[in-house]
């Protein structure tokens, strides 16, 4: 009989497709994983959640929710029961909490990286928000960072990692000279690629339209630019236009827009179906001041047809470096007069609409379809194993640096274990679960 292989996942906080990019990718994740291996552990610190909590996510049989501690060594013994084959952090920071862990219990697994966005491009944006998009041309050294240390040096311990963006491929690869060996850019995997509505009329779609999480801070920042500068100019020439914004966890300040009479802007919340918020939109307004990976948002706009107006943020990292034959779907600019006029051109015409549609779906076919890009995971998986059997993974160099991080992870949790314990002690709390991250992603 063949032996049970098993597949582990540290996620950040639980997966919510229905709110975020990264909820989307992790669950594609899972779904290729349930194909290859017996059982799939999803285990993360974020408090437990009740089955209520998932709202219409449904996870396969096979996936194994588990809850951890943090900086609790005990986490070795139950990594040792369930003894993955491959196991995946889904965040460097999680590496950084759980990898001595996994290295010392787990020698022989597979260790890779799901980097969902790098947070070496994303923090150093974000302290220049007000003029990134201004610059001709980034600063010497602008990428390197203390938070460039710290995930870089998690994609040297992994075996291998996963990018989202093709631009954070290339980056990785000309500033910090970590390669196709230890990297790659696989898309987000869209099955059907395209969900274009029967009725391709243009005139029956009027709004614009935003999707996006509100706690993420540069969807924050983004809506916060357009009612201020960029809304007010597309009013003032399409003064019927409407802007429809959705997304999850919307706080008191963006729900209270619908208060501004006759302002356009119209907050729903998260979006129930998909189908009907896109079958009504013209344009996908998305201006990103900062941030990084690729844009969810974007994309689902595009798997329904429909363009965006954006940023050079917004769009890149979304078309391959070489793609003879691809176009951008819609328009970038960089400040708000521009995002502005690109809007109301889209918007208004015909020819510049069609145009952008048919990029739309070329895009999403040729890059983002689901069979070619599940496809290129495999491959990559199975290199992997092909690598671990012949003793070609961890490499020398990866060895060592987990060496370091296991000795010096060790002494620090521990210290932590005990101090945390002794605080229980005193606070006659023994026996509670330690502290966690909250659902939001932080402590």
């Amino acid at each position: 009989m063949k032996a049970e292989q098993n597949a582990l996942i540290f996620s950040t906080v639980w997966p919510e497709p229905s709110s975020s990019a990264a909820g989307v990718r992790q669950m594609q994740w899972i779904d290729l994983f349930c194909e290859r291996f017996d059982r799939v552990f999803l285990v993360s610190p974020s408090r437990p959640k009740s089955k209520a909590d998932w709202g219409h996510v449904t996870l396969p049989d096979r996936v194994e929710l588990l809850a951890l501690p943090m900086n609790d060594w005990s986490v070795c013994d139950l990594l040792r029961e369930k003894n993955p084959a491959l196991v995946m952090f889904d965040r460097f920071i999680l590496e950084e909490q759980f990898g001595a862990m996994v290295y010392e219990a787990l020698p022989d697994a597979v260790c890779v990286l799901e980097t969902q966005d790098l947070h070496l491009i994303r923090r150093a944006r974000e302290q220049h928000r007000e003029e990134w998009l201004r610059w001709s041309e980034v600063p010497t050294g602008f990428y390197r960072t203390e938070t460039a240390l710290r995930e870089t040096a998690t994609i040297e311990r992994v075996d291998f990692s996963f990018v989202v963006s093709s631009f954070e491929e290339n980056l990785l690869k000309h500033e910090f000279g970590i390669g196709p060996d230890r990297q790659e850019w696989i898309p987000f995997a869209y099955a059907p690629p395209v969900k274009v509505e029967a009725s391709l009329d243009r005139l029956a779609r009027r709004d614009f339209v935003w999707i996006g999480n509100f706690r993420h801070a540069p969807n924050a920042d983004a809506l916060r630019w357009t009612r201020q500068e960029i809304w007010p100019r597309i009013r003032a020439r399409l003064p019927e236009a409407q802007f429809h914004v959705f997304g999850a966890y919307p706080s008191r300040e963006f729900m209270d827009w619908n208060r501004t009479k006759n302002s356009g802007i119209f907050v729903h919340g998260a979006a129930e179906d998909l189908d009907r918020v896109f079958a009504r939109a013209r344009v996908n307004l998305a201006p990103l001041r900062f941030g990084a990976g690729v844009k969810g948002k974007i994309l689902e706009g595009f798997r329904y047809g429909v363009p965006a107006v954006t940023t050079p943020v917004g769009a890149e990292g979304l078309l391959p470096e070489d793609a003879p034959g691809l176009e951008f779907p819609g328009e970038c600019a960089r400040d708000a007069e521009g995002i502005a006029e690109a809007a109301i051109r889209l918007h208004e015409s015909e020819e510049s609409w069609l145009r952008a549609h048919r990029a739309c779906v070329a895009l999403m076919e040729r890059v983002y379809a689901a069979d070619s890009v599940r496809a290129r995971m495999h491959a990559r998986l199975d290199a992997l194993f092909r690598q671990k059997n012949a003793g070609a993974v961890p490499l020398w160099r990866s060895r060592m640096m987990r060496h370091e991080l296991v000795n010096s992870r060790r002494y620090f949790s521990k210290w932590i274990g005990e101090k945390e314990r002794k605080k229980s002690v005193e606070n006659g709390q023994v026996g509670r679960e330690p502290a966690g991250f909250d659902g939001d992603g932080t402590r």
